[in-house]
């Protein structure tokens, strides 16, 4: 039976899409984990015990009333399900109802394997034992719990959703971007802290989940009471944020399961820049498809970017002016013209002053003065370090 190892260790991703289409044909997903994980794992677990089955060659498994099924994998595996799902509080008509479909799907997986007929028929009777075995272990463990240890069992189940419940609360609302949840219609049905601080002007925590968050965005029509819209939850989120309809609708007509995009809206007289992110609901199951939108107010990070643009441009025009009277001047040694780019001959003060701030006052200086006018130099008042 190593062929048969091989074929379910194999082809585990088949049971899982297999699994998947039964449960989702009839139903079961609407109570069942939307993560596809949660189905790789149950695959993973079934497949499991099967093998240990055969490992320990218990290829020929029959059933006898005499059975102990203490170290049974395939009972036992049976026995631990139980115990997981009836915490949750599943019934044992949906969990035994489900196990059909696994023992199908199972019986799938052999009926396309290519094996041949002697073979498959003994494979296909091998997994008819062990949901055999699975559901006897399961049924037992199932109805031999007194009542008050299945209540406290349950009761126990529910303050631990509860408090899954509430972290998942506290997370979502401890986001410091706004972050809206949508359902497949495109409707409103969870907006945390900050978002609702931005778009809304609302600081209570948690209060569009338990309904209590009034309407005071809408622009309203004559009749406010008859327009207003009560709650936030529901409401279409081309109400709330008319500029981001457009963008939803393409993205869900799309095939990408995220989008990442920037948009400018004026809010309160003033440009706000968003980094808008769109993804789709990680559901398996198809409970919950739907779209989350995050949104990262980056209007400060914009603003001072700009800022830096605007210095970074102040700078090089600066070091442009820098860089024209910087290097190597070529200088008349007589006349002490200056040759330019363009092998022009300026005057001195005439490249300086086209190249910089600087202006020109003439004078003489006291070796000019003497050599020039040698007659004006003894009127002239000199003072040391200065020209006359």
């Amino acid at each position: 039976m190593k062929i048969l190892i091989d074929i379910l260790q194999n082809d585990e991703e088949w049971l899982m899409g297999r699994i998947l289409e039964y449960a989702t044909k009839h139903n079961y997903t609407k109570y069942t984990s939307t993560l596809k994980e949660a189905w790789r794992l149950s695959i993973s677990g079934l497949t499991r015990s099967i093998v240990d089955e055969i490992k320990q060659n218990r290829t020929d498994i029959a059933l006898s009333p005499d059975d102990d099924y203490s170290d049974d994998p395939v009972a036992q595996f049976g026995i631990a399900e139980a115990q997981r799902h009836r915490k949750r509080g599943v019934g044992i008509g949906m969990f035994l109802g489900l196990l059909k479909y696994y023992r199908q799907t199972y019986k799938d997986l052999v009926a396309v394997s290519g094996l041949e007929a002697a073979m498959k028929t003994r494979c296909d009777h091998f997994i008819e034992r062990c949901f055999d075995r699975i559901e006897i272990g399961l049924c037992s463990e199932w109805v031999n719990l007194p009542i008050d240890e299945f209540i406290a069992q349950l009761q126990a189940s529910n303050r631990d959703m509860t408090n899954e419940k509430n972290k998942y609360l506290t997370t979502f609302e401890s986001q410091q971007d706004p972050t809206i949840l949508l359902d497949q219609a495109s409707r409103i049905d969870n907006i945390n802290q900050a978002a609702a601080e931005l778009f809304l002007k609302s600081s209570d925590p948690g209060a569009h989940y338990y309904y209590v968050l009034k309407k005071n965005y809408l622009a309203a029509g004559e009749n406010e009471e008859e327009d207003a819209v009560e709650f936030i939850r529901g409401t279409f989120i081309e109400k709330l944020l008319p500029w981001l309809a457009r963008e939803i609708e393409d993205f869900k007509k799309g095939s990408d399961s995220k989008i990442i995009f920037e948009k400018v809206i004026p809010i309160n007289g003033t440009s706000r820049y968003f980094r808008v992110k769109l993804s789709m609901m990680l559901d398996v199951s198809r409970k919950f498809n739907g779209t989350i939108i995050h949104i990262e107010d980056r209007t400060t990070l914009r603003n001072a970017e700009k800022e830096r643009e605007k210095l970074i441009d102040e700078l090089q025009k600066a070091l442009i002016e820098v860089r024209k009277l910087s290097g190597l001047l070529p200088i008349c040694s007589f006349c002490k013209k200056i040759r330019d780019d363009r092998g022009y001959w300026s005057q001195l003060e005439s490249y300086i002053s086209d190249r910089s701030e600087a202006r020109f006052s003439h004078g003489l200086c006291p070796e000019c003065i003497n050599t020039h006018y040698p007659d004006h130099a003894n009127k002239v008042e000199k003072k040391p370090g200065q020209a006359s």
